[in-house]
């Protein structure tokens, strides 16, 4: 990232097989995608107008619990919507990690009680 906030104008990506063997598809597709990430948190370390705006839409959807938003915003939309469908909650409106436990659904249970 120091680089690209250094303005560098390309960032050079690294697959997960670097010098073990030659990369196929997928590690060619997951070294593109952390390359995007790092050029990403470069714009908003250099103070690009409009850089941040895709992270606070994830926010919101997440906030949303909008799961299809969130996985629409992703950057391997496939992948996500794969981790999804492997460990489906038990609960329509909570993810697969935290069910009942879900921060967002207490914080909104919470502040209902208000």
């Amino acid at each position: 990232m120091l680089c690209g906030a250094a303005g560098a104008d390309f960032l050079c990506y690294v697959t997960p097989a670097e010098h073990i063997r030659l990369p196929n598809i997928e590690d060619v597709k997951e070294g593109v995608i952390a390359s995007k990430i790092a050029a990403h948190a470069a714009d908003i370390a250099k103070g690009v107008k409009g850089a941040i705006d895709l992270d606070n839409e994830m926010a919101r959807r997440r906030k949303a619990l909008d799961w299809n938003g969130q996985i629409a915003l992703s950057l391997n939309p496939d992948k996500v919507r794969q981790w999804r469908a492997e460990v489906p909650p038990t609960e329509s409106h909570v993810c697969s990690m935290c069910g009942e436990f879900c921060a967002i659904k207490t914080v909104e249970e919470a502040l209902k009680k208000r």
